[in-house]
């Protein structure tokens, strides 16, 4: 039940568009931010599914890191949460600047773009997903 996911150059310093300001003004401070990335499908041998994204957050004191997914069995119409968990690494020009479990956070290591990669479990609750293998 592990999948390994990454976020390949997720940028933590990154802003959103300022409108124009007086010569006179300092431009607005980036705030914090959170990006999403497709880590990868885990597949069960009833054809149950777990989709799994991973997310890091920054612009504060800490960087997060966590691995949401949904949970899917054909034929039910039950609707199952996906609880996610294991370890992630964030590495900076190749060396690792931060890890932790997930979801999780660390203090933040400072600007700059970083590659994150997780290995992550998926159980459902109600219990009835069991998803093994997959690709990310």
């Amino acid at each position: 039940m592990a999948a390994a996911a990454s976020l390949p150059s997720a940028s933590t310093a990154w802003s959103r568009p300022v409108p124009p300001q007086p010569e006179a003004r300092a431009p607005a401070a980036a705030g914090p931010a959170t990006r999403w990335a497709p880590a990868g499908e885990l597949r069960g041998a009833d054809g149950e599914r777990a989709v799994v994204s991973l997310c890091a957050g920054s612009g504060t004191p800490v960087m997060a890191v966590s691995a949401p997914a949904t949970c899917h069995r054909p034929g039910t119409s039950v609707r199952y949460a996906c609880l996610t968990s294991d370890t992630w690494t964030a590495r900076r020009e190749g060396a690792t600047v931060a890890s932790g479990t997930l979801p999780g956070s660390q203090p933040s290591p400072g600007p700059g773009t970083y590659g994150v990669t997780a290995t992550v479990h998926v159980r459902s609750a109600p219990a009835g997903v069991d998803p093994v293998g997959g690709s990310g």
